[in-house]
């Protein structure tokens, strides 16, 4: 099938990249594990051991202190990618002791989203030298979703593209409908790690990006009371637009669709909606710091930064 020739030559870029593997959150599964053995096996997949343990996914994927050495391991190494196996929960208790070490002399490219969020903040504005990009775990590395979720970031990878476009973006209030177009770095990433960031050495920073955002299993009025609460704290008050990707598991239509588009009436920034990047059938990749630009229903980002 067609399906299986695309996921034969995503993993086949994958396995001829100068990468190695992290769990910086929580474990994976059984079927996970024998799924990624399997790739190492047949494309070279360099995963190591560490990033292979099967434990309940609200615990760490290991010890904080064995995973912040695994984490150090990899930052030390030769590879120039390091890659987030899966997100879960863990990754922000690694940064208080990322902090106080030195900074990696070496520049290095970062990937990972959902609770590696905390991560991808850290390095992008602590490591200004890496590139980091919210893209999917290689846990999604499946038939079933490896060109939707793929395919452009390892075009990223493979230095094939210096520009690229985020088709089916949408305005949700006045000012985005009336604004030709909006242009900024790109920051942002899980809602709630981000809402979590605030007062850490890690807290986002915001002001004059373009802010993105997504989450997953959180409930309409949750995602409007974490939406509000980095309103008020002062989060949202010099961004130059606010693009609300999607939220895996809140219901559109019949229920977070009012709260998003109540919410953006509120803000005096252009505010905007997609379903192309987060936990749902697509995760189109962000990189950031990147220069991006908003105009009609795409959004351009320039790699060249």
């Amino acid at each position: 099938m067609q399906d299986d020739k695309d996921f034969h030559e995503i993993c086949r870029r994958v396995g001829g990249l100068d990468m190695t593997v992290v769990a910086t959150g929580s474990g994976i599964s059984k079927q996970s594990v024998s799924s990624m053995q399997d790739l190492v096996q047949k494309y070279g997949l360099n995963i190591p051991g560490s990033a292979l343990i099967n434990r309940d996914i609200f615990a760490g994927a290991d010890t904080d202190d064995r995973r912040l050495n695994h984490f150090i391991d990899a930052i030390n190494s030769d590879h120039k990618i390091i890659w987030a196996i899966r997100g879960g929960y863990g990754s922000s208790r690694l940064i208080a002791t990322l902090d106080r070490t030195p900074k990696p002399k070496d520049s290095k490219i970062f990937i990972g989203f959902c609770d590696a969020t905390s991560l991808n903040l850290f390095i992008s504005q602590k490591w200004p030298n890496w590139k980091v990009i919210h893209g999917s775990s290689l846990i999604f590395l499946t038939p079933d979703s490896s060109s939707n979720k793929f395919e452009t970031l390892m075009d990223i990878l493979e230095g094939k593209i210096s520009t690229y476009e985020i088709r089916g973006i949408y305005p949700l209030n006045n000012k985005a409908r009336l604004q030709s177009s909006v242009v900024g770095p790109l920051t942002g990433g899980n809602l709630t790690i981000i809402e979590n960031s605030l007062k850490t050495c890690w807290e986002i920073q915001t002001d004059g990006k373009i802010l993105f955002i997504e989450d997953t299993h959180e409930e309409p009025q949750h995602i409007y009371r974490s939406l509000y609460h980095l309103k008020e704290a002062g989060k949202l008050s010099k961004v130059k637009a606010l693009v609300l990707g999607h939220f895996h598991g809140a219901k559109y239509q019949d229920g977070l669709e009012p709260y998003l588009k109540g919410f953006a009436q509120t803000l005096d920034i252009p505010v905007y909606a997609t379903d192309q990047f987060g936990h749902g059938d697509f995760n189109m990749p962000i990189v950031y710091n990147a220069a991006a630009k908003i105009h009609g229903n795409e959004m351009t980002i320039d790699l060249k930064f």
